[in-house]
Formats: C-alpha cells, structure tokens, sequence
C-alpha cells in the first residue's frame, strides 16, 4: 500500500513511480509520473491520505502547465485523468520545506495553483525547467527535477538533523513527542514551533497521522480484529480507534477494510 498524497489504486492512471537520488533521500520520497502515452481518457475519484508530506506536481497541458502544492493536513476526495501527463515530485516531512523553502502552515488544504507564485515563493527557476518538460519523455523528465533538486540541495541550509529524527521517531510511534524532545534537548514549545514551521502540523497531527497510516495497513493487509489493531496502533479502544479513524478518514475503520477489499475483487 503507497502512503504517496496520489491515488492509492494508481495502476488504474498510469502511474509510474521510482526513488530519488540517495543525497535527496531523506527530504523526497518519489518522483512520479502518471497519466500520458495517448491513452484513452480514463478517470478515477480517490482519496488522498495525510502524512505531513507534501506533493508538487506539473501537469503539461496544450495550453500552459499547471503547477499545483498539495499540503493536506486532512482527507481530500479527487479525481485525476490520464489524458494529460503529469510529472511530480513526493516530499517527505519537511523536505518541502528543507528544499524548497516553502512555509508550508501557511498552505491551507487542496491544490494550490503556483504558476504566478513562484517568484514570491522563491522558486523561478522552475518555470524555464518545466518548460523543458514538453520536449522530454517521462524518465528525461524525472532526471531533469531530480538535477533541480540537486542544486537545491546545494544551495539550501542544511535541515535540523534532530528535528528530522524527531519526525521519524513520532512516524515510527516509537515515543510520545514530549519524551522525543525532551531527550534531544527540545522543550515541547520548541518542538511544537519548529514543527509547525519546518512541518506545517503540530506533534499530535504528526502521530494521529501515523497512527492512521498503520492502521489503513492493518485493515487491508491483516485479519486481525478492529480491537486488536486499535491496540496495536496506540488507541486506547476500539471506540476511540472508530472516532479518530472516521474523523480523519471520513469513513469508519470497518467501512474502509470492505470499500479497500471490494476494490480487490473488482480489480
């Protein structure tokens, strides 16, 4: 199961994905592709998870691209196509930040449209690049934004390396986000700032989102009862593992293991 802020049946679009460079490993998750190749327009509706990363991605229309952020701190419902190819690059945790310098609490949920924004955002150079694209298949294409990402990571200061090990732990459940900080030196008022601003959540999104992320795992990928995943994941029951699955789902936890399963058998 993909964990991308893309379609989680995404071999209905086309899509193709692969990992970046390994100098760009720790802020980039994938660069992708998807739609494209003169296939016949298809279409599907999916919903798209959060995780705390972020999702840039360019859409090469006949008229002029579209370049558009998607920073969700809750479920979004979308409908992609594969009558246009789109390029794109899958940011983890700060690495939108880290990279780009994008303040991310400032993007409210969606697709923010950044063609007339890049010179404010600090990101101009992207343009002449993107322009680029057309002439390129999709893997000259790829290499181009990895080879941008490069010379941002060049130019860029280097992240916290506590701050991204504070990301990874809180990801992992492997401590509460008071005890993590504490035992780097951070007061949780610290953590809670600089998250918010390296990040763009706070430390409780950061584990509600991984807590949800392990457990859409679970229910797809095990038989083990609704009450022993709650368990598994940190809730406290199966009552609250229902309440803060749905709240940010939009679905119950038992709603999503038989929609996930249908799709299954449909496929």
């Amino acid at each position: 199961m993909t964990d991308l802020i893309l379609p989680s049946n995404a071999h209905f679009l086309n899509f193709r994905h692969r990992p970046p460079d390994k100098r760009l490993a720790p802020w980039v998750q994938c660069l992708w592709s998807m739609g494209g190749h003169g296939q016949l327009k298809t279409s599907r509706t999916e919903k798209l998870y959060p995780d705390a990363g972020a999702s840039l991605s360019i859409k090469l229309t006949s008229l002029r691209p579209i370049i558009t952020l998607c920073f969700n701190r809750r479920t979004l419902v979308e409908t992609f196509d594969t009558s246009t190819p789109s390029l794109g690059i899958r940011f983890k945790a700060a690495g939108a930040h880290g990279l780009l310098g994008l303040p991310l609490e400032a993007f409210t949920d969606g697709f923010h449209h950044l063609e007339d924004e890049l010179e404010p955002l600090g990101l101009q150079e992207l343009m002449p690049i993107v322009e680029r694209l057309y002439q390129l298949d999709e893997k000259q294409g790829l290499r181009l934004l990895e080879t941008w990402l490069l010379h941002r990571l060049r130019r860029m200061p280097i992240l916290n390396s506590r701050i991204v090990m504070v990301i990874q732990a809180i990801r992992e459940l492997q401590l509460p986000p008071q005890q993590l900080g504490a035992t780097i030196g951070f007061t949780r008022r610290t953590l809670e700032r600089k998250l918010k601003r390296e990040v763009g959540v706070t430390p409780g999104q950061l584990v509600a989102y991984a807590r949800l992320n392990l457990a859409r795992h679970e229910l797809f990928e095990s038989n083990r009862s609704l009450a022993e995943i709650a368990l598994q994941c940190g809730y406290y029951d199966q009552a609250h593992f229902t309440h803060a699955f749905q709240a940010l789902a939009y679905e119950t936890p038992a709603a999503y293991r038989k929609r996930k399963l249908s799709q299954i058998y449909k496929a």
